[in-house]
C-alpha cells in the first residue's frame, strides 16, 4: 500500500546560505537601476514583501531603524507590486529601505514559503542569513548576524 505523504507546503529556500548571490539588476521607486556593482564590498540586506502582508507591514518601522543604526549597509526592499501600489504603504510605514519595484527577480526566491523574506549579504556576495517570515526573535537573530559582518 502507498503510505500518505504530509507536507507542510515549505520548501527548501532557493538562496542557500554560503552560496554567491546571484547577479542582479533592479530598478528602485525612483527610476534607479541598482546592480552587484552598486553594492560590491558591502553588506547587503534584501527585505522581500508585499502590501497585502500584514507581518511585513508591521515590521517596517523596525527595519527602518536598522539602516539608521548601520549607515554603511545597503538595505533593499523589494516588491512585485508597483510603485503606485507600493508608494503609499512606504511612506505611512515610514520604511527608509531602498524601495525596489515591479520586482520579477528577487521574488522568486521566495517559492512556497511566503512573505516577507530577508537576505544577509556579506561583503563578498556571500548568502549569509535566509529568513522568511518574521518575529522579534527572528528579527533580533537578523539583526546580530548584520551587526557581526560590519565590524
Amino acid at each position: 500500500s502507498e503510505g500518505i505523504r504530509v507536507s507542510s507546503g515549505k520548501t527548501e529556500p532557493l538562496l542557500k546560505e554560503g552560496t554567491k548571490f546571484p547577479d542582479f539588476t533592479a530598478t528602485d521607486i525612483d527610476g534607479r537601476i541598482w546592480s552587484n556593482a552598486d553594492v560590491s564590498g558591502k553588506v547587503m540586506v534584501l527585505n522581500m514583501w508585499f502590501t497585502g502582508c500584514g507581518p511585513c507591514r508591521s515590521e517596517m518601522p523596525e527595519l527602518s531603524t536598522w539602516k539608521d543604526e548601520m549607515p554603511d549597509v545597503m538595505f533593499f526592499s523589494s516588491t512585485y507590486e508597483s510603485a503606485e501600489i507600493a508608494r503609499p504603504v512606504i511612506e505611512s510605514r515610514g520604511f527608509n529601505w531602498i524601495p525596489i519595484v515591479n520586482d520579477t527577480l528577487f521574488t522568486k526566491y521566495i517559492g512556497n514559503n511566503g512573505y516577507p523574506l530577508t537576505v544577509v549579504i556579506d561583503r563578498n556576495g556571500i548568502v549569509a542569513m535566509v529568513e522568511y517570515g518574521t518575529s522579534a526573535t527572528q528579527r533580533e537573530a537578523l539583526k546580530q548576524k548584520i551587526k557581526s559582518l560590519i565590524k
